[in-house]
């Protein structure tokens, strides 16, 4: 136990090196400021995690840590520092949950929909398909051809979704082109969901088609009716 006291008692000294922990990721190409911003802020806290069980582990056995600058300011910094990157990690640790946190409870209704993000909005018409036993992969932006889920209701199935977000009329073309996405990707099905409404051109070209096409009212049914199967089940 006195080597690794004096092991930390050595290491605590370099603590100012912390804020080079994940230095690189300010430096990410093609990634928003503000997430390099938190990225970096992430390493850092994990780095004062570690110096802060060496100054725990150095005051819990009594001793004194060697220090650069007076004790007073000394603790002040590294204390400010583990509040400003422990904040900022925790407080993005708590926002991603809840933004992944899907109830299909909080969108009973068209307002409730339309007031979810895009990306929460594809989780909660996954959250569909899952109550009813299939396998989903939310892709999101990640998709060059406008899918938005892949859903798998067997082996060796597949159906495509894409979902639109919006209060307006879904047209004749957006229908074609996930019609040539579903032919594209070896699809069996498709799915155009959308919190608004379709033309009659678009609900005419769809007729007769493998394609599945639900509007703003006919998904705030679909929500509730799966709402009531799940706590039957």
């Amino acid at each position: 136990m006195q080597a690794l006291v004096a092991i930390s008692t050595l290491l605590y000294i370099f603590w100012p090196l912390i804020i080079f922990f994940g230095v690189r990721e300010l430096f990410l190409r093609g990634t928003p400021f503000l997430h390099r911003i938190r990225l970096w802020l992430k390493w850092v806290f994990i780095g004062w995690m570690v110096w802060a069980l060496f100054l725990g582990l150095i005051y819990w056995q009594g001793g004194q840590p060697i220090l650069v600058m007076p004790p007073g300011l000394d603790h002040l910094l590294f204390a400010g520092l583990g509040v400003l990157s422990g904040s900022v990690t925790i407080g993005w640790i708590i926002f991603a949950f809840q933004e992944r946190r899907i109830r299909l409870s909080d969108a009973q209704n068209l307002d409730a929909l339309l007031a979810l993000s895009p990306e929460k909005f594809e989780r909660v018409v996954a959250e569909v398909f899952k109550a009813y036993g299939h396998q989903t992969q939310v892709l999101g932006g990640s998709s060059d051809h406008g899918v938005d889920i892949i859903v798998t209701p067997n082996e060796g199935e597949k159906w495509v979704v894409q979902c639109k977000r919006y209060s307006g009329s879904v047209g004749e073309p957006i229908v074609r082109d996930l019609f040539g996405t579903m032919q594209h990707e070896g699809a069996q099905r498709a799915y155009l969901i959308t919190t608004g409404s379709f033309t009659a051109q678009a609900l005419e070209w769809a007729e007769g088609k493998p394609m599945v096409l639900y509007d703003g009212d006919a998904l705030v049914t679909l929500i509730r009716r799966t709402q009531q199967r799940k706590k039957r089940s």
